[in-house]
């Protein structure tokens, strides 16, 4: 019993080490190409998209995964890179899926929401999805963001709180009705591995399903409800891959799975989001910085959240992905 208890301390301080080396070193590597208006793609098997409503844009991505957003006075704008799928296959049948991330933040300016972490989408039902690790604006993700929320919960050793919406707009599918689920992290972290299919579980024992999957990607979002944000979001390290554990570590196991070409076909909606100003007429909350922030749906409305851009519904969709707004 002590030879056991012994080994497995061994063996998850080994995983922990492992786990923090792209954390403490880590680069771009790899092939890569640099974006300046809005696109979906693919380098090596690595599928990545830029999408921004307006502004000065660009971004870079290389076929090891990782990448960098580049934004100057956009409303909107979000890229990503990961794993696209042809939406045949639930998560379950799929495998374990995990992210590991490195964010570093340069110059950030004007950002009022903001989303960094894990996105994607599922067909059947449909369904615009959210694992939010950290944010590029001063404050994190609050109630706004879904009119149900389900409370806190601890998923991967962390504690999250959990939110489901209901919207219709532009979506992967074109304008109608999909669901929007988010686990937004208590405590912002730059680095580290998200266990994706645990937040999935999760949310199943809370009635939140998912259909079969579109796409797993990790995601760098920031908004603006005022003149534009501005600012660079780098990720010198970011992998989704279906595994046993921490890709870096070794895992001869994780694979990435072949971009699905439909991932890119979804027209971006120039409509996709106009932000915060509540339908009952009043003026949405003011921050100590003098800004104005989205307010909740309990008499106070939801930000509009980014409306789609294709594919993405970001909260509604953009090319591929589109968000929620």
């Amino acid at each position: 019993m002590k030879f056991v208890t012994l080994t497995s301390i061994l063996s998850l301080a080994t995983s922990l080490v492992a786990g923090q080396s792209f954390c403490s070193g880590s680069s771009h590597s790899g092939q890569s190409v640099k974006v300046t208006s809005n696109k979906v793609g693919t380098i090596g098997s690595v599928g990545y998209e830029l999408w921004a409503d307006s502004g000065n844009n660009s971004a870079t991505f290389y076929s090891d995964g990782s990448f960098s957003c580049t934004f100057q006075n956009a409303k909107d704008y979000l890229c990503r890179t990961g794993l696209s799928f042809d939406s045949t296959k639930t998560h379950d049948q799929l495998g374990h899926m995990y992210a590991d991330f490195k964010l570093v933040k340069q110059n950030i300016q004007n950002v009022d929401y903001s989303y960094v972490g894990i996105y994607g989408w599922s067909r059947n039902p449909l369904v615009e999805y959210y694992i939010v690790d950290n944010w590029l604006s001063q404050w994190r993700p609050g109630d706004w963001v879904g009119n149900k929320k389900h409370g806190d919960f601890v998923i991967d050793g962390a504690t999250y709180t959990v939110y489901e919406n209901t919207r219709y707009g532009p979506s992967i599918d074109g304008d109608t009705q999909f669901k929007q689920f988010f686990s937004i992290r208590q405590q912002a972290r730059d680095c580290g591995t998200i266990d994706i299919t645990a937040h999935f579980q999760q949310w199943e024992k809370l009635g939140m399903k998912l259909g079969k999957m579109h796409e797993a990607k990790v995601l760098g979002e920031a908004g603006s409800t005022g003149s534009g944000t501005s600012g660079t979001a780098d990720f010198p390290y970011a992998k989704v891959y279906i595994g046993s554990g921490n890709s870096n570590a070794g895992n001869s196991s994780a694979k990435t799975l072949p971009v699905s070409s439909s991932a890119k076909t979804l027209p971006v909606s120039s409509s996709a989001k106009t932000l915060p100003v509540t339908s009952s007429g009043k003026t949405l909350p003011v921050t100590s910085s003098g800004k104005t922030l989205p307010v909740t749906s309990s008499g106070k409305t939801l930000p509009l959240l980014p409306l789609v851009r294709p594919s993405q519904l970001l909260p509604l969709v953009r090319p591929s992905h589109h968000f929620l707004w």
